[in-house]
């Protein structure tokens, strides 16, 4: 935004600020659809006794309902926070919604000084957080880290922004791209450390999304299983399926577990309603959709899901799917797990087929890319930059 290329902040911000985004990720696994948000109070040396800079509160938001992170850290403060700075991730709320606005309490605390790192897009905030500071005689910078902050909270502001989901595509792939052999043979092409790493992506995301292929073949529950060293809080994450016939059984274990953990399934509009209630009656949402050449409407789906308050998406395929995501450019993201084994035969499937790009500059690319070694097997995660 205009207005943070004009602030000057010192290394005591930009160290502050780091720390709230820090607090703000420890939210991932439980806040949405709420956003990513840390906290820190400081007191400054020209209020502080011993003349140095001192933490004197500090929180973070866990979950929709709950106390914001603002309110969480005002409440640790171990002194009077009044001509404290208030370091922030996302620009306070101003409206009563689930919990009271934060901008009162911010004020009623006598908090001199506001940093926040981003506005938020929000309709009954979108700046009026940071007004309604200003003209209660608080100063409010803002700016700080915005890229790294709006990085973190991509999922929270492409549903606010775009309207729909943030999509990851995850896949699990050989040396030479493949996610099968021939024969439909997958398991297991990652090893432990790999799989295990997938259930803390799969906690991370509101809905995680396959094709009835992989229900029929893999028969797959699609749980996550994060570590529980990792989470300060958790919520279950709903189960989706791409099945334009109707074709899955009602003895998968999906269907089984529906009335345990949530099943969203999509079908086409053709599909008779009688298969739409014996799939009901399991416990799984139903929704129809349009369909052409055997292959739903993405578009509406991944309207439906944000209209279902469902900010991000893992697409684990299999492939077909992927391929279609992809064709449609509708992957905001890619988590590649590539193992150190060879698979080879042209019948082998990969994760992006079709057609394909004609020329290397027509090809999208990865920005913010981080590798990381999970036993013998990578892990390439980065967000996908479509060509215009």
């Amino acid at each position: 935004m205009n207005e943070s290329r004009q602030t000057l902040f010192g290394s005591y911000d930009l160290a502050f600020m780091r720390r709230a985004l820090d607090l703000s990720r420890k939210g991932r696994f439980s806040v949405s659809p709420n956003p990513r948000v840390g906290c820190v109070i400081v007191r400054e040396p020209s209020a502080s006794a011993d003349g140095i800079f001192r933490v004197i509160g500090e929180g973070f938001h866990l979950r929709k309902g709950l106390p914001h992170a603002e309110r969480v850290a005002l409440d640790s403060c171990a002194e009077d926070p009044r001509g404290s700075t208030l370091f922030v991730t996302l620009e306070p709320c101003c409206h009563h919604g689930a919990t009271p606005p934060c901008t009162e309490a911010i004020l009623k605390a006598g908090i001199r000084r506001v940093v926040a790192a981003t506005t938020d897009p929000f309709p009954q905030v979108a700046g009026q957080g940071i007004k309604w500071l200003r003209n209660h005689g608080v100063q409010v910078d803002v700016g700080l880290l915005e890229d790294e902050a709006r990085f973190e909270n991509r999922y929270f502001l492409h549903r606010h922004e775009i309207g729909l989901p943030w999509v990851i595509l995850k896949a699990a792939v050989s040396l030479d791209g493949k996610l099968s052999t021939a024969t439909g043979q997958s398991k297991w092409i990652t090893g432990e450390e790999a799989r295990t790493h997938v259930h803390s992506l799969r906690a991370e995301v509101d809905a995680i999304l396959v094709g009835v292929g992989t229900v029929l073949t893999d028969d797959p529950l699609l749980t996550a299983r994060p570590s529980v060293s990792e989470i300060h809080d958790w919520k279950p994450t709903i189960r989706v399926v791409l099945d334009p016939q109707g074709l899955i059984s009602s003895s998968s274990r999906l269907l089984k577990t529906a009335k345990d953990s949530p099943v969203w399934i999509f079908l086409a509009d053709s599909v008779s309603p009688s298969q739409k209630e014996r799939i009901e009656t399991a416990g799984a949402r139903v929704d129809f959709v349009s369909c052409s050449d055997e292959k739903l409407d993405l578009i509406q789906i991944l309207r439906r899901l944000a209209e279902a308050n469902i900010l991000s998406l893992l697409v684990e395929g299999g492939g077909n799917v992927h391929t279609s995501f992809l064709e449609n450019q509708l992957v905001n993201e890619v988590a590649i797990y590539i193992a150190p084994v060879l698979v080879g035969g042209k019948p082998s499937p990969t994760f992006y087929m079709g057609q394909g790009v004609s020329t290397m500059k027509e090809a999208p690319r990865l920005e913010r890319v981080n590798r990381r070694l999970l036993g013998p097997d990578t892990l390439i995660r980065g967000i996908l930059k479509w060509k215009l």
